[in-house]
């Protein structure tokens, strides 16, 4: 598995905030009505592994959304929706996996927000025959590997992402950046013993 990371630009564009229902969720903080069939043009282009785009992908299609502030209290409720649109999507086989890739983004850009309680929008959509998970934040700074002591505390969420996404990385984007990364969801038939 390896990782890649490439910086492009993005259009600005503002995404409705809409997720699939979850009732441990604040209903001010998602939307369950009227998922857009795919992800607003422009927004996100579906990408070959050498990073361009892939001719015969279609577009990225949105599953869930949802906008938290960056507050430590964010990420069981990041997991708590990963979980819900999982299983509302037919993957529950990679939810638990799913679930330590939105924590370790979310509890990042928490971690390293430029304004403690900004905005950060988590974003789960089927690219494909993937999964990806998005975190936006208005920060610019770029997550980078780094040494990892197994012994510490803290410090090994970008190692974890490494290790268990299919691929991942950062996009800057003009309101600040997106990390994400991406896993293999569909079909479920190539996951055995799920």
């Amino acid at each position: 598995m390896s990782g890649e990371h490439h910086t492009i630009e993005l259009p600005s564009s503002p995404l409705p905030n809409t997720a699939l229902a979850d009732d441990a969720l604040p209903a001010d903080s998602l939307r369950t009505d009227a998922l857009p069939a795919a992800a607003p043009a422009g927004d996100m282009v579906a990408t070959a592994a050498h990073g361009l785009p892939a001719i015969d992908e279609p577009p990225p299609l949105l599953l869930g959304e949802l906008t938290l502030p960056a507050e430590r209290e964010s990420v069981p409720r990041a997991r708590r929706f990963s979980r819900s649109v999982t299983v509302a999507s037919g993957i529950a086989h990679i939810r638990d996996d799913a679930e330590v890739l939105v924590s370790e983004l979310v509890t990042n850009a928490v971690r390293h927000a430029t304004v403690s309680g900004a905005a950060l929008r988590l974003r789960l959509l089927r690219a494909g025959t993937r999964l990806r998970v998005e975190v936006h934040d208005h920060g610019t700074g770029v997550p980078r590997p780094r040494r990892v002591d197994l012994m510490e505390e803290t410090g090994r969420g970008w190692f974890l992402v490494a290790v268990m996404a299919d691929r991942h990385g950062t996009d800057h984007t003009p309101s600040g950046k997106s990390v994400w990364c991406e896993v293999r969801a569909w079909p479920r038939d190539e996951h055995p013993g799920h």
